[in-house]
């Protein structure tokens, strides 16, 4: 199945006073490009991530952006560590005791130290966290597969369009080389009776110099790789083919490769406007593929 290599996805999850808000983008590359954006505190969950979205993606610049937060009261606002504080209300109580004539200590001095309040940090819900954050990882995905696909869809059908148009030159070319050797050679006892006027033209040698014109000019070669190249891609393209862009790639480079070849080998007007015309369409035909996964 055909699939592009750009698409978004976002997802919200929320569990046992945790809120995960989780999105992925995915961009065009060459090759699997995973870029984790997560809290200092989640970073250990970095590999099992990774390993999750290779699963599913094989190619691209992939970017994931990992928020988490408290929706619990509880968690969101510091506590007092009463062992902490018991232990800096003695250290106070101690140097009252030390200190003859100040008064004694109130809750409001203990209540000034900082270090008494801590905030939980959610390290004893470590489990939670990895379980909604595959969940909202496998939802995402989800998300970006079936946005892959349909795009990827739509660059089959262009893709499969511009193969048509492609066939369509093709097939002409290959019936107008039928007809050059006839006018290059019609051309050619013109140009002679020109020069020679009522002279003998030497039937032997012209025929000599049209067979070296067709062997200079023969473009059959090209034209069978290139119907090879068409029907290959077509396969590639097929509804039921793996997604594979580097293949895409590299046979539409070979597509422009053999037309290059047929344009250098002809000086008819009308196979080059052809060529110029396919490679026009081979041109479009790569940028869509580089869209391909």
């Amino acid at each position: 199945m055909i699939r592009s290599m750009t698409a978004f996805g976002r997802t919200q999850k929320e569990a046992d006073g945790l809120s995960v808000t989780l999105e992925l983008r995915t961009l065009n590359g060459r090759s699997l490009d995973i870029v984790l954006r997560l809290p200092k505190h989640l970073l250990e969950f970095e590999d099992m991530l990774r390993k999750q979205i290779a699963r599913e993606l094989r190619r691209g610049r992939v970017e994931v952006f990992v928020q988490v937060d408290s929706t619990s009261l509880a968690q969101k606002s510091p506590q007092i560590s009463l062992p902490l504080a018991c232990h800096y209300w003695e250290q106070l109580m101690e140097l009252h005791r030390q200190l003859p004539g100040t008064e004694p200590p109130a809750l409001h001095d203990l209540l000034k130290i900082p270090y008494i309040f801590e905030t939980q940090n959610g390290s004893d819900q470590q489990e939670v966290i990895q379980s909604v954050l595959t969940q909202a990882l496998d939802d995402v995905l989800e998300q970006i597969v079936a946005m892959r696909t349909r795009e990827g869809e739509a660059l089959r059908q262009d893709c499969l369009m511009r193969l048509s148009t492609l066939e369509e030159d093709l097939d002409f070319i290959d019936n107008r080389k039928a007809f050059m050797m006839e006018e290059y050679k019609t051309r050619l006892l013109d140009r002679i009776h020109e020069m020679l006027g009522n002279g003998s033209v030497d039937e032997n040698r012209v025929i000599q110099e049209v067979a070296c014109f067709a062997e200079r000019s023969d473009i059959n070669e090209e034209i069978v790789r290139l119907r090879s190249h068409i029907e290959q891609l077509r396969g590639l393209l097929a509804p039921s083919a793996d997604s594979d862009g580097r293949k895409l790639d590299f046979m539409t480079q070979e597509l422009h490769r053999e037309t290059n070849t047929i344009g250098c080998k002809t000086g008819d007007l009308d196979l080059v406007q052809a060529v110029v015309r396919m490679k026009g369409e081979i041109a479009k035909l790569k940028e869509q593929v580089q869209n391909i996964e």
